[in-house]
């Protein structure tokens, strides 16, 4: 492993034109890092990280008769983080954008690994178009010609393929760059784009099952059943991301002059053109060609907890993708690629699973991503329950002034704030002004709720979308909401029991104990559920406990049956409650007579996606 290239002094030349390319974007940022020789190990000449920070190696530039252009290699890097991305949680949306593009199209099970990737490319067709026009403005009205403009003369020096390339998606790049900059057909790329790779030939010469041992048969048959689907969905992708270089890059160029402002929303529209280019790499018989190339964007760290929810929670990033502009209509108005597999043009890829979500921000652990998903799929039915709070002054102190980013609400853009650096650039030069509570607008009840949730085979798994995982989550945010606190218990077969000791309000810890799974059998924890009850007094009316057990079983065994010793404690418990509720698939009416008899409410679900709008329907009730 190389070690690291120091960082030297700015010399005169290199402090002059960084000032140079402040001005031009009208900002101050804390000065560059200079580092000689550190492209061979980045892999780029200059990059950008966050918190804001630029680094660029001269030597890279002086080496190809452009020294002259450092200011507008600062320039660039600069862009990024005027324009696109700006901020850090910006470029984790524009990756997301990017991965329900890829995930939409392809069958890799980590949209990730193309995502960064495209959001480089993306960024910088941003920056770059974007800084040419600042570089013409700069030179006035007699100005230069745009082929002589200083990002103009660094793109056609750094940016043509090597002769022989196959990289279909680089060529609509640099084509889409000389419809941007108005330059001649073949300055960045060759006049025809490379050929569609060729797919790899399906592996044909399989042992007859017949000569498999026979223990191992069925399994055999299974996967190769599982690799046919496979090949098929592939297939049917292909014929529905079919590309067309000449036409996409046109349409990127559309894409950027659309989007400008706006990197986040323009992400989904360049990924679902850009995307089957990285589908077309999958099935190739070369299976490395087009690799990623190193981008400018230096920001490794996941994504935090408080991160994640923030992206999750963006409208921009929950909408549908937007058709392929190139999408051809019948006349009835749907598109022609409707009899394609649901897993390339259905529903389900308009947007990540939990599972491909999972997988691309896999470092920022299971709980965390587990947690934002559930509560932004939540926030749609929760309502903060609340009782009246008493007579007291409600109004706000105000606090200091925050970035105010695209997405926020519009209401909360402060106009005079935000004028002051006489330039508005949403998410930049944008403010608000953020308020401290001065009394509290929501008197905190003394409401609890115990949540018992299934976590046997027959549930889905939290990992693969659970509506149960989300009807519960829907309860547990209610009654948070409302100043309550829950407990929250998963169990499945005997001993299968975890969750939470005690009532708290940590919206993460509860939603973790939620998706605990352990998927075995079913069998109810009645030991746990009399010690926790056992000598309490029942509750009253300022302080009432809630119980909410919610499974696809029957679930006779809360009721004693298979474990006779503990036949009495559900109704010994419902005693100190206020109410107790069963949310079960139970078509059979197994628990009807039992629950009756020991004063337990049911909700009957038809089936487990119902559970949800049961849940919120349920959490109105308990608030009264």
């Amino acid at each position: 492993m190389k070690a690291p290239v120091d960082r030297v002094p700015l010399t005169d030349d290199a402090r002059a034109a960084w000032e140079r390319a402040l001005d031009l974007w009208r900002v101050r940022l804390d000065d560059p890092a200079v580092r000689p020789g550190a492209a061979d190990e980045h892999g780029a000449p200059a990059w950008f990280s966050f918190p804001p920070s630029v680094t660029v190696d001269p030597r890279y530039l002086a080496e190809r008769g452009l020294a002259d252009e450092l200011w507008s290699m600062f320039a660039h890097e600069i862009g990024h983080h005027v324009l696109a991305p700006s901020t850090r949680i910006d470029s984790l949306k524009i990756d997301h954008q990017m991965a329900k593009a890829i995930a939409a199209v392809s069958l890799r099970p980590n949209p990730g690994e193309g995502a960064r990737r495209l959001s480089n490319l993306w960024s910088d067709l941003l920056v770059n178009t974007r800084l040419a026009q600042l570089q013409r403005a700069e030179q006035g009205s007699a100005g230069t010609a745009t082929r002589d403009l200083g990002i103009v003369r660094l793109g056609r020096a750094l940016y043509p393929a090597p002769e022989g390339s196959t990289d279909r998606l680089w060529w609509v790049y640099c084509r889409a760059y000389e419809l941007l900059w108005q330059l001649p057909s073949g300055t960045l790329c060759e006049l025809d784009p490379p050929p569609r790779p060729a797919r790899a030939l399906a592996q044909t010469n399989l042992v007859p099952l017949s000569r498999i041992p026979e223990k191992h048969r069925e399994k055999e048959r299974l996967l190769r059943a599982a690799q046919a689907e496979s090949a098929r969905v592939a297939a049917e992708l292909a014929g529905a991301t079919a590309t067309n270089p000449a036409v996409d890059a046109a349409f990127i160029a559309d894409a950027v002059r659309t989007f400008s402002t706006d990197p986040v929303s323009g992400a989904a529209r360049f990924g679902v053109v850009a995307a089957p280019y990285l589908a077309e790499l999958e099935g190739a018989a070369e299976s490395g060609a087009g690799e990623p190339v190193s981008g400018c964007g230096v920001d490794d760290a996941p994504a935090t907890a408080e991160e994640l929810g923030r992206i999750l929670a963006d409208q921009r990033l929950r909408d549908d993708l937007p058709r392929h502009p190139g999408m051809v209509l019948d006349p009835e108005g749907e598109d022609a690629a409707d009899d394609a597999s649901d897993a390339g043009s259905g529903k389900d890829g308009q947007r990540l699973t939990i599972a491909r979500t999972l997988s691309l921000y896999r470092e920022s652990g299971e709980d965390a991503v587990l947690s934002a998903w559930y509560r932004n799929e939540a926030a749609r039915w929760v309502r903060p329950y609340t009782r009246p709070a008493p007579t007291t002054p409600v109004g706000g102190i105000p606090g200091p002034v925050e970035l105010w980013e695209v997405g926020d609400a519009l209401a909360d853009l402060d106009w005079p704030l935000t004028m002051r650096s006489g330039t508005v650039i949403p998410g930049v030069t944008t403010r608000r002004r953020s308020e401290l509570a001065d009394e509290p607008l929501v008197q905190e009840t003394s409401l609890e709720l115990d949540l018992y949730i299934d976590s046997s085979g027959s549930m889905a798994h939290p990992r693969q979308g659970s509506p149960a995982v989300l009807a519960g989550t829907i309860l547990a945010l209610s009654i948070l909401r409302g100043g309550g606190r829950v407990r929250v218990t998963s169990f499945s077969g005997t001993g299968d029991v975890a969750g939470m000791p005690r009532f708290g309000r940590d919206p993460s810890e509860i939603i973790a104990a939620i998706s605990l799974f352990f998927g075995r059998s079913t069998s109810f924890p009645l030991d746990l559920y009399s010690a926790r009850y056992a000598g309490l007094p029942a509750a009253a009316e300022d302080a009432p406990r809630h119980v909410v057990v919610l499974s696809d079983d029957g679930l006779v065994s809360m009721f004693g049956v298979g474990n006779e010793p503990y036949a009495g404690v559900a109704r010994t418990v419902r005693q100190v409650l206020t109410t107790g509720t069963l949310v079960l698939m139970d078509p059979r009416r197994q628990v009807a007579t039992l629950a009756e008899r020991d004063g337990y409410d049911v909700v009957y679900l038809r089936t487990m996606a119902d559970a949800p709008a049961a849940c919120a329907a349920l959490a109105a009730a308990l608030h009264g």
